[in-house]
């Protein structure tokens, strides 16, 4: 009998490429060979030996028996052309928000997620619910994932990872205090470094003046490794906060919202997650604890979470 063949189509964010893979690992229990389509997560494909990963091509899903598509709110007209395209073919279109006035009727190949529970969580019980999997809590959250050879988890009990960016700048907690944050914790004899993209890497620099380190990460698998052998990482809401709860390296994330953060937490490991004090007026059309959130929330704040929950 030919194997069935699948393909995943996440959104750009790499946090949701990562979330999608627990979708991928229920296909590949039952038989599906897996291919991920996107443009970065490929570099992880080291992590994930179980799936294909290629970039994305509309040529290359009429070779596939069952195409799983995100849907992008900025790319609506893609899946119209999805639809279009493989129109012969079994579409599922993933909905992590879905909004029927805003997206009409769905197929019964559609699959919708519950809000109020963590996306990984709600993932993972729709692609159970899709697929007709028996309900197994050890292994619905799996992602195949597979450490490679010679990593050893927490090998640098004192290294703290700081990830100061995020793809949305609104999310991002004050430079200032993350810099203040990292001399903090440097006086009380921990090693904290500073991680950002290879393209953020020029409006950081001047932290090695400072005394503190700006390693660079090449490829997503080189801060990877990095990341399983830390301590600790404290950063926004991002992908390398769903990659250390995914390895169950203890976190910090730095938020606005407890409404989003509810959703969009780590799903495996449990996140310490940090919110502007509930007092801060969030007024309709204002938004004051939302906008201005990292005025409210000190580096003082952080640090007590941090020795609070920090274990070698």
């Amino acid at each position: 009998m030919e194997t069935k063949k699948a393909a995943i189509l996440p959104v750009k964010s790499i946090g949701d490429a990562l979330l999608l893979m627990i979708g991928a690992n229920h296909l590949k229990n039952l038989g599906y060979d897996v291919t991920i389509l996107h443009d970065n997560i490929r570099s992880l494909r080291n992590w994930f030996p179980k799936f294909n990963f290629k970039k994305y091509s509309s040529d290359a899903l009429k070779n596939f028996d069952h195409v799983f598509v995100q849907n992008d709110e900025s790319k609506l007209q893609k899946i119209l052309f999805l639809k279009e395209a493989l129109k012969n073919k079994k579409l599922s279109v993933l909905y992590f928000r879905y909004n029927k006035s805003k997206h009409g009727p769905i197929s019964n190949l559609d699959i919708t997620l519950e809000e109020k529970q963590p996306i990984a969580i709600s993932l993972a019980n729709s692609f159970q619910k899709f697929l007709k999997i028996e309900n197994n809590f050890s292994q619905k959250l799996d992602t195949g994932i597979v450490i490679p050879q010679g990593l050893i988890f927490k090998k640098n009990p004192k290294r703290i990872i700081l990830q100061p960016t995020s793809g949305d700048t609104k999310k991002c907690w004050s430079k200032k205090k993350f810099i203040r944050l990292a001399k903090r914790l440097k006086n009380l004899g921990f090693h904290p470094i500073i991680s950002v993209a290879p393209h953020e890497r020029a409006n950081w620099l001047f932290v090695q003046n400072l005394g503190i380190d700006l390693p660079l990460f090449h490829t997503l698998s080189e801060f990877a490794s990095y990341l399983y052998e830390s301590a600790y990482l404290i950063g926004n809401d991002s992908f390398a906060i769903h990659l250390a709860s995914l390895m169950k390296i203890d976190h910090i994330m730095i938020a606005a919202s407890k409404k989003l953060i509810k959703t969009w937490q780590g799903g495996w490991l449990k996140s310490n997650i940090i919110l502007p004090p509930s007092w801060v007026p969030n007024l309709k059309h204002f938004r004051l604890r939302e906008k201005s959130f990292q005025a409210f929330i000190s580096t003082r704040k952080v640090l007590k979470v941090f020795n609070s929950t920090y274990s070698k």
